[in-house]
């Protein structure tokens, strides 16, 4: 299987896919989305927003059936590829630390993150979210 980047008219396959997997996120015009296709069929997808001069990746996502076989790893490494130079954040939730620093990415204070970047971060906790804040920079 090979990451694809999608063209924003093919958003709504990616939505479509987010749906039938028990997901609310959407494809925004200003995003970035790839995928991994099994054959035809998406199995895997996330959204990257552009944020202070880098990404916020979301939706990250893996059909239901297909998870635990390396599926998300493989498509946030090309990803980051193709987004490389730029900075990127996540706001994973707790359970899911050991998955995102396996791949690079490292816990980040808000104080060391743009605002752009941790005030969202911070209302989420504010609401009693519990996500993680966590950065990854290519070298």
């Amino acid at each position: 299987m090979t990451p694809e980047e999608l063209q924003p008219v093919a958003f709504p396959l990616a939505n479509r896919f987010f749906k039938e997997n028990g997901h609310k996120g959407k494809a925004r015009s200003n995003e970035r989305v790839f995928i991994l296709r099994d054959g035809k069929p998406i199995v895997a997808a996330l959204r990257a927003t552009p944020k202070a001069d880098g990404y916020l990746l979301r939706s990250v996502w893996v059909q239901i059936g297909r998870r635990s076989e390396g599926l998300g790893s493989q498509l946030v490494k090309t990803t980051l590829e193709q987004l490389s130079p730029s900075p990127c954040w996540c706001y994973p939730y707790n359970h899911l630390e050991a998955f995102y620093a396996h791949l690079g990415f490292q816990k980040t204070s808000p104080d060391e993150a743009p605002s752009e970047i941790s005030g969202p971060y911070l209302s989420y906790l504010n609401k009693g979210e519990s996500f993680l804040l966590m950065a990854y920079q290519a070298y």
